[in-house]
């Protein structure tokens, strides 16, 4: 599989195994800051409503060759340092290598979701939401031992299915997006329809941007569903839906 593939799959764990938690992703927070350079180091996931981040490493930028022995070792010195830095302020981090032992990777997850748990159980969480913590740890650590099991059993086959899943689930999310925009933008219309037609009356003058001026005729419903029908001059009769023509019809001068 190739480094796209793995990480797609390695979303698709991430999606699986963290439904339905709050999730800021590529974030760099305020107190992430490298010592050495005093810049911002980022996360590819912070999880704040269980105090859990994960950063993925070993991956290098489209275009560039293998990475050489120096850059691992920073690279390894900037994930310590995340770790450390995620551990001084009640985080727990994962470091995951999307391209190593699936099997391996995912004990390396479960090791700090079990370490968050701890560390919630012992804190001083007002009793309410160390309650929830504690749950939704549970329902994902329960979750992330089930991927871990089918991965354990079947990793190339199960990692192709993550992999194909994480897509449908992208596919799923543009589809939704686009839905969402349409239905705002018939929103507005609806709005723009009521706000514009609500004072017409038959026998009034009115100019259509295609068909021209005429007179209306007959008025049937309300708002945006609101059928409206005009005789233009020329004798031509025609019925319109409101919604469709908030833009198109207007008051004869």
């Amino acid at each position: 599989m190739s480094t796209y593939l793995h990480m797609n799959a390695w979303r698709e764990i991430l999606a699986r195994g963290f439904d339905g938690q709050a999730m800021q992703p590529n974030v760099s927070p305020d107190w992430l800051i490298n010592p050495a350079t005093k810049r911002r180091l980022k996360l590819d996931y912070l999880f704040p409503g269980i105090d859990v981040a994960v950063r993925f490493t070993g991956l290098t930028a489209k275009g560039q060759g293998r990475r050489s022995d120096w850059d691992a070792l920073e690279d390894e010195q900037r994930d310590q340092t995340r770790v450390e830095m995620c551990k001084a302020n009640g985080v727990q981090l994962a470091v995951i290598d999307p391209l190593d032992d699936p099997v391996k990777q995912m004990d390396g997850l479960l090791t700090v979701l079990s370490r968050a748990s701890r560390v919630v159980a012992q804190g001083d969480k007002e009793k309410a939401k160390k309650k929830k913590a504690m749950d939704d740890l549970a329902k994902v650590i329960a979750e992330t031992n089930r991927i871990r099991g089918n991965l354990h059993t079947k990793p190339e086959q199960t990692l192709a299915t993550l992999a194909e899943s994480w897509r449908d689930r992208e596919a799923g999310i543009s589809t939704e997006l686009q839905q969402s925009s349409t239905a705002a933008a018939q929103k507005v219309d609806t709005v723009k329809a009521v706000r514009k037609f609500k004072t017409l009356d038959e026998g009034q003058r009115v100019k259509h941007t295609s068909f021209g001026e005429g007179v209306i005729t007959g008025l049937d419903g309300e708002g945006a569903e609101m059928r409206i029908s005009i005789l233009f001059d020329g004798d031509r009769e025609r019925i319109f839906l409101a919604a469709l023509v908030t833009d198109k019809l207007e008051k004869a001068k």
